[in-house]
């Protein structure tokens, strides 16, 4: 199914029906990759829809609210996806996070490689669109070295997760460890238990399976390529990109978790290794936007939320499968504030200077993101009857691709969906991206900080 679908992908992306084709071609590469997300949204709510699909009658908007929420790997579902779907069902999800995760433009890519056929500069246009690279990445081999990482991460996780699925007696345990350690990896979230993760709350081995794919996803394989140049060559190859990105993410994850494992009253009464455990997978979940949970989300105190939604809204790295701000952002914003603090005319972060106009970009990134989870959190407040604190949370979590909830997705009403849809796939594209794409600039926007720093 994943080669008939990058089929798909190679027609209607590359090869649109000639009387779409001149409408195509006049897209800018941003507008090329909004629509093709939107182009597999549509695709994955057919498919969802077809009788064979389902084992409950689920609607249109709940189909189409899970392609979506697949797409852009957020994880919200509106019904139970073990309940409402057969195995065709869960297998089209499973496509469409890990389309997603990787860039839908990835396997049409390496079919075109594969078959011997070199990738024009339009494609690649729309490749560096998705993933942010620098602009001096050879992107055919950057594909390549995408999804061999990728399938090999996944292959490990599904292996040591049917060893303890099998063991735990779960219904069906090779795929269900297939089916998570692809949506882990993509940082997609969806799950086939009912209540995530929580059976597993004091599983160590599943808790690092889940949580070392998640982060590997999340970092972006920026930092996966330039680890592997290090070891490859035998020297430190480890540019300021991926510094960052390490720096940020060890960051948000210690201070994250020891603010939980203190404070939060949910995980306080567990054995000191369960709410250290307990305490480090909510802060992973939250920071690689991979929106599994061990603990329930609706338990938890205003602060540890406040905690988990500052995770969420940093968020994960550029050229990764997660979502957020993303931590080089987050970064320039830091190094800004301290260098008017300190009353330096330049911005410097980590010890480089960061050019302004990256600086700009990174501010420019963030206040679309926000107003946009501000526009949510309105027209929530408007269509729901929930209180204020789901509402925010579950915002938050749709924009930022994350998928946790505190258990109000199922009883949203149409508009409230619709509005959630939105932020799911503004989340994925990025709103920044949505921007660009519906003003059409001129130019591009920049694609590194200096030389070798990803927005």
């Amino acid at each position: 199914m994943l080669l008939a679908l990058g089929r798909v992908a190679s027609w209607a992306v590359l090869a649109p029906p000639r009387a779409g084709l001149r409408a195509w071609s006049r897209l800018n590469p941003v507008q090329q990759f909004v629509a093709g997300f939107g182009l597999y949204a549509v695709i994955g709510t057919i498919l969802l829809c077809m009788p064979f699909a389902q084992q409950q009658h689920a609607g249109v908007i709940d189909n189409a609210f899970n392609a979506v929420s697949a797409i852009s790997t957020t994880g919200l579902t509106t019904i139970s996806v073990s309940d409402s779907y057969t195995f065709f069902g869960e297998l089209v999800l499973l496509v469409l996070f890990q389309v997603g995760g990787v860039g839908f433009m990835t396997l049409a890519s390496i079919l075109l490689l594969a078959r011997g056929r070199s990738l024009n500069k339009a494609h690649l246009d729309v490749l560096k669109a998705g993933f942010s690279v620098p602009h001096y990445f050879v992107m055919q081999h950057f594909i390549v070295q995408v999804v061999i990482f990728t399938t090999a991460c996944e292959t490990i996780g599904a292996f040591v997760l049917w060893w303890r699925f099998a063991a735990a007696g779960v219904d069906e345990p090779l795929w269900s460890a297939v089916f998570h350690s692809v949506s882990a990896f993509a940082t997609a979230g969806f799950s086939l238990n009912r209540s995530s993760m929580e059976v597993f709350s004091s599983d160590w081995v599943v808790n690092l399976v889940i949580g070392t794919l998640s982060y590997l996803g999340a970092i972006g394989f920026i930092v996966v390529q330039d680890i592997w140049y290090s070891l490859k060559h035998r020297e430190k190859m480890i540019t300021f990109t991926s510094k960052v990105i390490l720096v940020m993410t060890a960051g948000v994850f210690a201070g994250g978790t020891t603010l939980l494992f203190f404070c939060e009253p949910s995980v306080r009464g567990l054995p000191v290794n369960e709410r250290l455990l307990a305490s480090g997978f909510q802060i992973m979940t939250a920071s690689s936007t991979a929106g599994f949970n061990t603990i329930p989300i609706g338990s938890m105190s205003s602060a540890g939320l406040v905690v988990v939604m500052i995770a969420m809204l940093i968020g994960a790295s550029p050229s990764g499968t997660g979502g957020g701000i993303k931590t080089t952002s987050v970064s320039a914003i830091f190094g800004n504030l301290l260098s008017v603090l300190r009353r330096r005319e330049k911005v410097i972060w980590l010890g480089r200077e960061i050019p302004m106009v990256r600086v700009l970009y990174a501010f420019a990134a963030s206040s679309i993101y926000l107003i946009g989870l501000c526009a949510g959190v309105l027209v929530l407040c408007l269509t729901e009857s929930q209180e204020f604190l789901p509402i925010v949370f579950e915002s938050a979590s749709a924009i930022g691709t994350v998928g946790l909830s505190m258990g109000i997705t199922g009883e949203l009403s149409i508009p409230g969906k619709l509005a959630i849809i939105a932020l799911m796939f503004a989340g994925r594209c990025g709103p920044i991206t949505i921007g660009l794409a519906l003003l059409r600039p001129e130019d591009q926007p920049p694609t590194a900080w200096g030389d070798d720093l990803a927005v």
